[in-house]
């Protein structure tokens, strides 16, 4: 009995013994490991990659801070701002230049786009009114609502469909509209084409950023049978297309839209025949039937125009232009070999072309003053040729004169 008891009792000590070496045994571990491993507790590495130790940056700076003051702090430490001196420094893609470039670098300016794409945002618009398919006899063709085929256009000359109503509703009366008209044997793609590349010459010489609106007038002028009778066909349907270029000048003129007009060749004389009409004039023993406009100060620009040098005198057949005419900007050409045989195209041996003689008479404008006329004689660079593009290539600059209109347009002497 002794001898169990006492077995029991030291069974319970080697137990309590052992109990007590395990704690004092995880006692030691943990304080050495305090001791040895400090880092440990802020479970911090001792030693790390630089990126990971690098201050976190702070948000970048409202706006209203950029702008008024010229610091900004930076990882704890002020940094000043340093103004651009200009745009260049920055690449447009939107990265810094590489030798400028920094750790840390402010916000960058707002920046201007480009020149060229500036020259882009002007808002030039485009129109083509064609009536190729229209009646070019006086007596059936229709003025009370003319069929016009009226497409937009793009820089490159492409079409889309528009309408009458969308060309009306978009006139602007604080920027100009330029109706070009050209010439003879001109298919509707060429005069596309054509009227694209003198809007580009033109475009390319103006003063300012003033935007305006080009109008290609495309009409029935492509050749179809031996040349002088062609000739003499187109002379006549230069009458309908006056009529019908002034029905739309009423249009512009009732929606204070400014307009100039460009014409080359029979094109000068399809103009001519609308401000004649414009003002209650006749065309082919037709008129516009509405009452006359006069006073409407149009600024034209002809170049090597196949009219007639009297037409616009006092008792010329379209003697009434010139109540209409604000400014008459003519470029000619004495050597123009086919202006030279102009009488042939009217039977009249007395019959001379404006193109080749220049300037002669004409009739007052509507208020009594004479017309204001601006006149060049290309021959020297034009030589003897009939060629419209002769004249902007050359330095009789067609482009730079033709320009003026955008200007002149806008101002009423």
């Amino acid at each position: 009995m002794h001898l169990q008891i006492r077995s029991k009792l030291t069974m319970n000590l080697t137990a309590d013994r052992g109990v007590l070496m395990h704690a004092f045994m995880m006692t030691c571990l943990t304080t050495i490991a305090l001791i040895v491993s400090p880092q440990l507790v802020r479970a911090e590495p001792s030693q790390t990659p630089s990126q990971w130790t690098a201050a976190t940056p702070p948000l970048l700076p409202a706006p209203a801070l950029l702008l008024n003051s010229n610091t900004i702090t930076v990882a704890g430490q002020p940094t000043h701002l340093v103004p651009s001196e200009s745009a260049e420094d920055i690449n447009w893609d939107g990265s810094a230049d590489d030798s400028e470039a920094e750790s840390v670098h402010p916000a960058s300016p707002i920046m201007q786009p480009p020149a060229s794409l500036s020259a882009d945002l002007r808002g030039d618009r485009f129109w083509l009114i064609n009536t190729r398919s229209m009646s070019s006899n006086t007596f059936n063709m229709n003025l009370n609502q003319p069929n016009f085929r009226i497409e937009r256009l793009d820089r490159c000359g492409n079409r889309r469909p528009s309408s009458l109503d969308d060309y009306i509703s978009s006139m602007d009366p604080t920027r100009p509209r330029i109706i070009y008209v050209h010439g003879h044997r001109r298919e509707a793609p060429v005069a596309i084409t054509q009227g694209m590349y003198i809007y580009q010459q033109v475009a390319r010489h103006r003063v300012d950023g003033q935007p305006f609106d080009w109008v290609i007038w495309s009409w029935p002028s492509e050749g179809q049978s031996i040349l002088m009778s062609d000739v003499r066909e187109k002379a006549m349907r230069t009458n309908a297309q006056g009529l019908y270029v002034a029905w739309l000048l009423r249009e512009h003129h009732q929606h204070s839209q400014p307009t100039g007009l460009i014409g080359f060749s029979f094109g000068a004389r399809v103009v001519s025949g609308a401000l004649h009409a414009l003002a209650g004039g006749s065309l082919g023993s037709r008129t516009i039937g509405e009452p006359a406009i006069t006073g409407a100060n149009i600024d034209v620009g002809f170049l090597a125009p196949a009219l007639d040098n009297r037409w616009m005198a006092a008792n010329g057949y379209h003697r009434l232009a010139t109540q209409n005419l604000n400014r008459l900007l003519l470029l000619y050409n004495d050597r123009d070999f086919a202006l030279k045989y102009f009488r042939l195209i009217s039977q009249d041996p007395r019959s001379e072309a404006l193109g080749h003689t220049g300037p002669r008479c004409f009739a007052p404008r509507h208020d009594g003053t004479p017309l204001q006329i601006r006149s060049l004689n290309c021959a020297n660079t034009v030589g003897n040729h009939h060629s419209e593009k002769t004249y902007y290539e050359q330095s009789c600059y067609a482009g730079r004169e033709m320009s003026s209109l955008l200007q002149s347009v806008m101002l009423i002497d």
